[in-house]
């Protein structure tokens, strides 16, 4: 893995030859010994101590933000490197190394937390452009510019991807929804052509099974017709024969013919 370099100014450990009180002159003298021998935390609390007896001598806060930087506690580094660019007795040069460092420490948190790396990045790149306004030959503070300058292209790419594969993955979230739907209404539409045929080949079935009847009925009709006809012509041949054997009978009681007499 690329080991990443990033250049630090560290040439503003002040001396204590400016005007100042004591008090402020022991806390930085202290702090800054500290600090030589990498003793961050307690170089830190001396620094601490300067800033509770004159909290508006810049020098503190720019060396505290030192020292909380080289323990990576960038937040609280940021806001002293601020208050350092805010004080009204900064040179320009210290202003200028303030700007730098305070980059560092946006570019070391986009480092540290992608998810709000490109933020970071940016306000890093806003920052090393202030300090060469104020420093144009600083060589370092051009070199992290470029870094940084990379890094938020990079974060600024990534969010695109990420935006355009969330689109994409709605779009085809979308796209199985619209199929999934389409396959509920094809399969609905199957169901009711197939319900639509099944009540068609129940009709026809009933139709069929109704024209049967009727024929069954017809033919029974018929059936009995015919069977009253050939009823009746019974009735009418029985009524004949009766009527013949009526009068035969009464030919056959009829009295015989008187014969003549000789």
């Amino acid at each position: 893995m690329k080991k990443i370099f990033i250049i630090l100014t560290l040439t503003m450990l002040c001396s204590i030859a400016d005007a100042q009180t004591q008090a402020n002159k022991k806390a930085v003298r202290q702090g800054n010994n500290l600090y030589g021998k990498e003793k961050y935390e307690d170089a830190s609390t001396a620094y601490l101590k300067g800033i509770g007896q004159d909290s508006t001598y810049h020098k503190l806060h720019y060396n505290l933000g030192n020292a909380l930087y080289r323990q990576k506690n960038y937040g609280e580094a940021q806001k002293h490197f601020e208050t350092a660019i805010k004080s009204p007795s900064i040179s320009k040069a210290e202003k200028s190394r303030a700007y730098h460092n305070l980059g560092n420490c946006h570019l070391q948190s986009g480092l540290q937390n992608r998810q709000n790396g490109m933020n970071e990045f940016q306000q890093a790149v806003d920052n090393y452009k202030e300090a060469l306004k104020l420093d144009p030959k600083n060589e370092d503070t051009r070199y992290n510019l470029s870094y940084a300058k990379k890094l938020l292209a990079q974060a600024q790419q990534q969010q695109q991807q990420q935006q355009q594969n969330g689109g994409g993955q709605d779009n085809k979230q979308n796209q199985d929804q619209n199929n999934q739907d389409q396959k509920q209404n094809n399969q609905n539409n199957q169901n009711k052509d197939q319900n639509k045929d099944q009540n068609k080949d129940q009709q026809q079935n009933q139709n069929g099974q109704q024209k049967k009847q009727d024929q069954q009925d017809q033919q029974q009709q018929k059936q009995k017709k015919q069977d009253a006809e050939r009823l009746l012509d019974a009735v009418r041949n029985n009524e004949k024969n009766t009527i013949k054997d009526k009068q035969k009978k009464l030919e056959v009681g009829r009295v015989g013919t008187i014969e003549k007499d000789w």
